[in-house]
């Protein structure tokens, strides 16, 4: 079994971008909060990381604002699916959303080439939304499954930990 590790700078961003992906239709439902707040506890994600994410939970910052520079290239890869994911789970890629997946993959310096295959891998996740889960357990399913689709080929098992 192959052991990936997924920073703490990778997972506090990468739910900071999620809150800025849900916040591009201009509201976020008491759902999305919950399961944001649920999921940074699982990572065990420090109070002060926790406080951040709680102020992005109430007022939406600018793509531009997230902390992407000092993330590795697979990190960033795991962002921009994490992303695109989110943007397509409830069916319907918003035209904001659309938008704001170009400018991400433009700011992470990724060619349409790369943003591409990128999305085929958030497409071939969809089904980690099963009727009846809630936004914790999705996207920590979601966390867990995108590192074995950056790395491997699928025959792979994979340990993700969270550091």
């Amino acid at each position: 079994m192959k052991r990936l590790t997924i920073s703490v700078d990778a997972c506090i961003e990468t739910l900071a971008l999620l809150i800025t992906m849900a916040w591009a239709d201009g509201h976020l439902d008491a759902q999305e909060k919950d399961g944001v707040r649920a999921a940074a506890s699982v990572f065990n994600l420090t109070k002060e990381l926790r406080e951040r994410l709680d102020q992005l939970l109430e007022k939406p910052i600018a793509l531009e604002e997230l902390l992407f520079d000092g993330l590795s290239a697979r990190d960033k890869a795991f962002a921009y699916v994490a992303a695109a994911w989110l943007s397509g789970v409830d069916n319907d890629v918003h035209t904001k959303e659309e938008e704001l997946l170009g400018k991400l993959a433009a700011q992470l310096g990724f060619t349409d080439e790369r943003r591409n295959e990128l999305g085929r891998i958030a497409r071939d996740l969809e089904p980690l939304r099963k009727d009846g889960s809630t936004w914790a357990t999705e996207l920590v399913a979601l966390f867990k499954a995108i590192p074995a689709r950056l790395e491997g080929d699928g025959t792979e098992n994979f340990d993700v930990a969270f550091e």
